[in-house]
């Protein structure tokens, strides 16, 4: 019934629009579909890329990229960064739904941004480097196109990924006098206003432009604790530039963008819950609670929540006062300056500045029920400078840079953990500073050289220095509850007690004795659980280190023919060390860089009178050092969870990227992608005690367990759509389809526990379908479009935290109506 509503809509919004204009002359309209399409043909898989920091050819480029120009995106339907992953193969693309709402996260061939780590993979905007994926969820608007760089990168630009990186480039001013007016509705209530001019300020080589995007939308998740819903959007974006360009030697651009997402925030749900663990739990606390009034932590009568809501649009959480305050703004500046020095060298000049204020609430239970709140506020400013020097002769082409990166960010949070968790003592941490600093140098450089016409050779390389401060003071209230072991809850099923009937209990036939209690802070022996015990201390540390590195890369490139490209190289990038900042230690342990070397072989390739494209590679990542959360020994022979180089992992596979003209059927085109992926973790260590209660530990390997996440073994797009040229403009029909096979939602996972593996997204395909009408003079547009028509709910990230697992999906089936104007 809604379909059948929803054609009947877009034929009479069709049916209007065309019965307005004006019916041109038949001869005309045929001559100017000749010119269309001749146009097209020409322009077919000819997009202009600044991958190796120069104007080429898309198809020119030794290297795995996918580019995508403005028009592509809005014909495809991408409204922001993460849809990225429906048009590309072996690329997640993500928001953090199941820890840290509004926070991206993107993994490129398995490698990428695991939460608590540096980023993997890098975003960028206009050549600047986001150090932070807060905000970086970003709109599509006001853009020129979006580059995706697969493999390690630093050795021409910006920061040292290993991963790949994200590259948005916006629209720059020119001598045109430009503007557009676009408004979206649909499903949810939805209301998207999207507006922007630029052009000519003066005679005198000055450019202006300024554009912006508004969004609101209902959330699609119902809180059964209270009624309120979350996941809703409520989002501004802003974008400014002014670009002098008085010849064609010089030019200097100024862009400030603003962004403020004042969202209903998506709430993690419950995915799983270790029954085994928690079913103990319950037992104790019900028998606590009905045996001896008072005793117990909950409230009177009450159980333990262990409901698993079956409707997947359902949360529940009391923190509602926390996820209230979320908010994400930032502020980002930059000045980019560039001089033809002479004919062969050139200069290039940017400095940026981001500021960027979070207010993070985390429920960690997915309950009704207080075991973990905390909500922290941070603030953050990066600071970047990059001086790049660019050659270019008749036979050979490249770069040389200087990049610098200043990080500060500061938070403030509140952390209450109560004996629903610990069962066995309460926790509250008040933080009041945890700071941290980043100072990233390095240099770079990469020369390509012609050694024949058709064979071109590249080096470069990139020497980095990381150097990083950790300032972290917290007031910690530690609680002790008494606990009791008795004949008939077993050895190792302690009752918590209130300490007024302590001695009551200790008089019942069944009491065996009081659990022994220890300090949290130096372990030392508080009595054996008799009385309840509370600790005040400052849990502060500090910690600093630098790591230094050196990563090269080489490129072999054949150009068979005008239309075919052959490489193969190899290429190094490394992710920076971090601290760890639990436990009692003054000191904040470190953990290193992790590092990875990819091989690859590819083509390029254009053929059928020039209507077939099909690009491919080949590659295989070798990581050393991997960082991994472990379980370790600390100072006081305590094993503890940690971070940690741990780890060995090696991934194999390949992409195949292709797009079709038809000319047989004038208008017809169709895209086909597919990925594989193998990943496989080699090492990763976990200390094991040798025997049972000997105290003696030994590292072991322990990869045969794990798995890493956010990597599906397999994945593919198509894309077909068919232009139908009528009397006034043209209507254009699109279907596309992604699909990604089984994949897990957090890593790495142990593939041997059974609660753990519940953080799992099985094999789905998105469909996404579109009709667009375009005026002839190309000024007017109406777009109708489903997305997520199969109405597929797929969980995205997930985390846990004790016998609970966190996790968030993604909106069901929408649909969307868009009326755009531009001039």
């Amino acid at each position: 019934m809604k379909t059948h509503k929803m054609n009947k809509l877009t034929t009479a919004i069709l049916s209007a629009v065309l019965a307005g204009t004006v019916t041109a002359d038949i001869n005309a309209q045929e001559q100017q579909q000749e010119t269309d399409v001749d146009k097209d043909k020409e322009q077919f898989g000819h997009i202009i890329v600044t991958t190796r920091k120069r104007a080429e050819s898309l198809q020119d480029v030794p290297a795995a990229v996918s580019a995508f120009g403005a028009d592509e995106l809005e014909q495809m339907g991408i409204s922001n960064l993460s849809e990225i992953q429906n048009i590309t193969p072996n690329v997640t693309i993500s928001e953090t739904k199941g820890l840290n709402p509004g926070t991206i996260q993107v993994f490129i061939r398995g490698i990428g941004n695991d939460p608590g780590f540096d980023q993997g993979v890098g975003i960028y905007v206009d050549d600047v480097y986001l150090n932070r994926t807060a905000g970086a969820l970003l709109d599509v608007y006001d853009i020129e196109r979006i580059e995706v760089l697969k493999g390690p990168q630093g050795h021409l630009y910006g920061r040292n990924t290993i991963g790949g990186a994200l590259k948005y480039v916006s629209r720059d001013p020119d001598g045109e006098t430009r503007g557009n007016f676009e408004v979206k509705t649909g499903s949810d209530n939805l209301l998207k206003v999207r507006a922007g001019i630029s052009g000519p300020l003066s005679e005198d080589g000055i450019f202006g432009g300024i554009s912006v995007s508004s969004t609101s939308r209902d959330g699609y998740q119902n809180n059964v604790y209270d009624g309120s819903e979350f996941a809703g959007e409520d989002k501004l974006s802003a974008r400014a530039t002014l670009l002098y360009e008085p010849d064609d030697e010089f030019s200097i651009k100024f862009v400030a963008d603003y962004h403020n997402d004042d969202s209903a925030p998506h709430v993690p749900r419950r995915i799983a819950i270790n029954e085994e663990g928690l079913g103990t739990f319950q037992l104790l606390l019900t028998l606590a609670n009905n045996f001896i009034p008072g005793s117990a932590y909950l409230a009177p009568g009450e159980s333990i929540d262990m409901s698993m809501d079956p409707e997947i649009d359902n949360v529940n959480t009391e923190f509602v006062d926390g996820f209230n305050q979320f908010e994400i703004e930032s502020t980002n500046m930059a000045v980019t300056a560039e001089w033809a020095l002479n004919d062969n060298w050139s200069l290039k000049f940017v400095s940026a500045l981001r500021s960027l204020e979070n207010v993070q609430p985390y429920d960690f239970d997915g309950s009704h029920q207080t075991f973990i709140h905390t909500i922290n506020y941070r603030d953050q400013e990066d600071t970047s400078q990059e001086l790049q020097f660019n050659y270019t002769s008749d036979d050979v082409n490249g770069v040389i840079g200087l990049y610098y990166l200043d990080g500060d960010r500061s938070s403030v949070n509140s952390t209450t953990q109560t004996p629903l968790l610990r069962l066995l003592s309460s926790h509250v941490k008040d933080t009041t500073s945890e700071n941290q600093f980043l100072t990233s140098t390095s240099v770079y450089g990469n020369f390509e050289w012609d050694i024949s016409d058709d064979l071109k050779f590249s080096l470069g390389g990139r020497w980095t220095r990381d150097e990083k401060e950790i300032d972290f003071e917290s007031d910690v209230t530690y609680t002790h509850h008494v606990a009791a072991f008795s004949t008939f809850t077993g050895p190792q099923a302690p009752m918590p007690l209130n300490p007024a009937f302590a001695e009551t209990w200790s008089q019942m036939p069944f009491f065996t004795y009081f659990l022994p209690h220890f300090s949290a802070v130096d372990g030392s022996f508080l009595g054996m659980g008799n009385t309840e015990t509370v600790e005040m201390y400052e849990e502060d540390k500090i910690g600093s280190a630098s790591w230094s590195k050196f990563t090269p890369n080489a490129t072999l490139s054949y150009k068979v023919d005008a239309d075919t490209l052959l490489y193969a190289g190899i290429t190094s990038g490394f992710k920076s060390g971090g601290f760890n900042v639990r436990g009692s230690a003054y000191e904040a342990p470190q953990f290193n860089p992790e590092t990875v070397e990819t091989l690859s072989l590819g083509f390029k390739s254009k053929f059928n009178d020039g209507t077939v494209l099909v690009n491919g590679e080949v590659f295989h990542n070798s990581y050393t050092e991997k960082q991994f959360a472990t379980i370790a020994l600390d100072d006081a022979g305590q094993l503890v969870q940690t971070t940690d180089n741990v780890g060995e992992v090696s991934s194999t596979g390949f992409e195949l990227e292709s797009m079709f003209m038809f000319p047989e059927v004038e208008g017809l085109s169709l895209n086909l992608n597919i990925g594989f992926l193998d990943n496989q973790i080699d090492k990763f260590i976990e200390q094991q005690e040798t025997t049972p209660g000997s105290g003696e530990f030994v590292g072991v390997n322990v990869a045969d367990r794990y798995e890493l996440g956010f990597a599906p073994e397999w994945s593919a797009q198509g894309y077909l759509q068919y232009i139908q040229y009528i009397d006034e403009g043209d209507i254009t029909y699109a279907i596309g389809a992604a699909y990604r096979g089984d994949s897990w939602t957090s890593s790495p996972i142990d593939i041997t526990n059974d609660f753990a593996k519940q953080q799992f997204a099985e094999s789905h395909t998105i469909f996404n379908s579109s009709l667009t009408y375009h005026s002839a003079d190309g000024n007017w547009r109406v777009r109708l479009e489903g997305k997520n028509l199969t109405d597929e709910r797929i969980l995205v990230h997930s985390f846990n935290v004790s016998n609970v697992t966190l996790g968030g999906y993604t909106r069901g089936r929408t649909w969307e109506l868009t009326f755009g104007y531009n001039f």
